[in-house]
């Protein structure tokens, strides 16, 4: 360890903090600007759409990556090069008209923000004193769904008061804060040698599968077309694997999916956001056709999204207490209770019932983020926490990537046996998120990890 000021773990989450609300806030926010920029540049909803799918995309593309040189390099130059990189992209991107120069200032957050997401968790695994690491993974969790429930509304303020560049602005002061903050409290770290270099044919193969499968479930293409496009995948996803275990610095290194722990919170995750965001996402369609307006759906969709925060704090101090394995299954548990009136009658479930239903559901989704979040550290080598947090954050992605594709391809809900299919669907995927959740550990002395105060 090299620094010359003592840690302070308050402040340190607050920088980490800061880039937890970057990430979502964005990813959601500039859903209510699509139209008024698509209007003002000019081009058609479908093809504005991209300005979502590349940010999504590279987010989940380049979060091992980041983690792997906040691994490298320390946390510190990571962290002040993603906020000043976000500063500079929103900044642009506020002022430029063309589509392609948007699309390259989104990129270049997505970029700012995968460097942001890992290395601020592994950070705080190094930093916070061990018996109150789940506390502090329970704060960035509560924020991170918060943060996404926010960021309709406060897009939509923005946007009527300053226009669709208020929304890019408004990342400014955050990122500014966070940037002069993190250079005072953020410590030096020495930087490790890697192993083989970085994995660019790793990452580019891995952001080119991510494409494809969003491309498959968006036009979900039938009879032959079908068959060619999943063997095209399938070998493609071959030929990715085949290359990430002869990779000695491999971007999803295949040692992690060796490890019990890690695999169960890096499906739990992936599964928990596939069932929250399809919701998110899915109940809005179902009560526009019974005739309630967008304001009172917002009002539904709070009680998902405000009750998975203060849930989310709970997590962590129950895993601090309790092991991981209780907070994850009862929240996965909670997800699939919460589905079971969507499930029987999706169109017709009385509006108390539908808002009891959703809090039980944001309960369990805040409830298990924590616990998950530990999970996937709790057997990695202290060297591997960037790269292990970026892989895991991957999984929470594809989860979302995942549950926009199917809700907007085959798993449309244009009728009521596809609504009642739909949430079948992620009944199921709740369930096997609880499967996921039971071979987690329970109850544990200490979080496992060598030097765990300082930073490595």
């Amino acid at each position: 360890m090299t620094t010359t000021r003592p840690v302070r773990p308050g402040a340190i989450t607050a920088v980490v903090l800061c880039g937890a609300v970057l990430g979502p806030l964005n990813s959601t926010m500039i859903a209510v600007a699509l139209p008024p920029m698509a209007s003002d540049l000019r081009v058609d909803a479908a093809t504005m759409s991209w300005l979502v799918t590349a940010y999504l995309i590279t987010m989940a593309a380049l979060q091992p990556v980041a983690g792997k040189l906040g691994d490298r390099l320390g946390p510190r130059p990571v962290l002040l090069t993603g906020y000043a990189l976000f500063f500079l992209a929103s900044a642009l991107a506020a002022f430029v008209h063309s589509l392609p120069l948007l699309v390259a200032c989104r990129v270049a957050q997505a970029v700012a923000g995968a460097l942001l997401a890992p290395t601020g968790l592994a950070l705080l695994r190094r930093c916070a004193p061990p018996d109150r690491l789940g506390r502090a993974f329970g704060v960035v969790g509560a924020v991170l769904p918060l943060a996404a429930a926010v960021g309709p509304v406060l897009g939509g303020v923005l946007v009527e008061f300053g226009g669709w560049p208020a929304i890019f602005l408004v990342n400014l002061p955050v990122t500014l804060f966070a940037l002069v903050l993190g250079w005072w409290v953020v410590p030096h770290a020495a930087r490790r040698d890697g192993g083989g270099g970085f994995d660019v044919v790793g990452a580019g193969g891995l952001c080119a599968l991510l494409v494809g499968l969003t491309v498959l479930l968006d036009t979900a293409p039938g009879g032959a077309v079908l068959v060619v496009a999943c063997l095209v995948l399938a070998l493609a996803t071959w030929a990715f694997v085949r290359h990430e275990r002869r990779h000695p610095d491999a971007v999803l290194p295949p040692r992690l999916f060796t490890r019990r722990s890690f695999v169960a919170a890096a499906a739990g995750i992936g599964l928990s956001n596939l069932a929250f965001y399809v919701t998110l996402l899915a109940v809005p369609l179902l009560l526009h056709d019974r005739g309630i307006d967008g304001a009172q759906a917002g009002l539904v969709l709070g009680a998902l999204t405000l009750a998975s925060s203060p849930l989310a704090v709970l997590g962590g101090r129950l895993a601090d207490r309790a092991g991981l394995r209780l907070p994850a299954v009862t929240g996965l548990v909670l997800v699939l209770a919460g589905l079971v009136p969507l499930v029987l009658d999706p169109s017709g479930v009385p509006l108390p019932l539908l808002v009891a239903a959703l809090a039980v559901m944001g309960a369990g989704v805040g409830l298990s983020m924590p616990p998950f979040q530990l999970g996937a550290l709790h057997d990695v080598a202290q060297h591997d926490t960037g790269m292990a947090t970026g892989v895991f954050f991957t999984s929470r992605y594809l989860g979302s990537v995942a549950g926009a594709s199917l809700l907007a391809g085959p798993l449309a809900p244009t009728s009521a046996g596809a609504e009642t299919l739909l949430f079948g669907v992620l009944a199921v995927a709740a369930a096997l998120g609880v499967a996921a959740a039971a071979t987690l550990p329970g109850r544990t002395a200490e979080a496992p990890g060598p030097q765990r105060r300082g930073v490595a």
